[in-house]
């Protein structure tokens, strides 16, 4: 079980004040999956921003943990800080491998703990371990699928690691500490509105069409170990594999959507 110092931070906001709000401390099985009904035996397709028709017959995302929180930010108010303000209301801190094109939801490795607080944010983090290490080699994504526009086809296949490849360098060297590891693994705020309470469960789906949505497929370079295919490279060194990963980490509640359940998944 990860423990980081954002962890403990939220333990001590949001659990040290259980005594005081009158909320009952719960515990709370977590799932993930694909769209309500996504079928594993049959590919996604779906058509991006950028009018590419994407066919996905592979996409498995690994996610470190999950939180929810009291509070949603101002638009353009939150700071460099990784952790959001109000109050942790709910701690998944333990990761799970999801299918994205498989509905069934999949159980987290480990209960969640909270209270019966209202949730108005969520947060992903897209880590192996440790969310503020300066290096992961954990595959966050796994994708492999085929893009068509018009009379062009592009079999690709595409890795996305977290780590130094990912690194932002600081454009103050008076602020070196601007762009953190942690900020570049952290999937916040998602828009959730939802109340934990006993005997319910937490479910995260998942719909990876708004990961493409900015990608030019056509700036991918032919795959160096998959003949005939094209490859997102695992760094930000080109635009479509910036915008994969910028798209991955995108806080949407059309990708990435809470729920609470009244009873765990049959």
């Amino acid at each position: 079980m990860m423990r980081t110092w954002i962890q403990c931070l939220a333990y001590l906001v949001c659990f040290g004040c259980v005594g005081t709000t009158g909320n009952d401390l719960i515990e709370f099985n977590t799932y993930a999956a694909g769209a309500d009904g996504a079928d594993p035996n049959q590919p996604l397709t779906f058509t991006t921003a950028r009018g590419w028709s994407v066919t996905l017959t592979q996409a498995t995302l690994h996610i470190g943990a999950a939180y929810l929180d009291s509070a949603m930010p101002i638009l353009g108010s939150q700071a460099t800080s990784c952790i959001l303000p109000g109050l942790y209301v709910a701690s998944v801190p333990g990761g799970v491998d999801v299918d994205v094109l498989d509905g069934t939801p999949k159980a987290f490795s480990v209960q969640g703990e909270g209270t019966s607080t209202q949730a108005l944010a969520g947060e992903l983090w897209l880590t192996g371990g440790d969310v503020n290490a300066q290096d992961d080699s954990t595959p966050i994504l796994q994708t492999v699928g085929t893009a068509t526009q018009g009379s062009i086809s592009m079999p690709f296949i595409g890795k996305v690691t977290i780590g130094q490849n990912r690194a932002i360098p600081a454009s103050d060297p008076s602020m070196p500490g601007a762009n953190p590891m942690c900020k570049q693994r952290i999937v916040s705020p998602i828009p959730v509105d939802l109340t934990p309470h006993a005997g319910g469960a937490l479910l995260l789906r998942i719909n990876p069409a708004g990961w493409f949505d900015n990608v030019d497929f056509s700036g991918l370079n032919p795959s160096a170990t998959t003949p005939g295919a094209y490859a997102f490279a695992d760094n930000n060194a080109d635009q479509p594999s910036l915008n994969l990963l910028s798209g991955l980490k995108q806080a949407s509640s059309e990708t990435y959507s809470f729920t609470w359940l009244n009873q765990p998944p049959q």
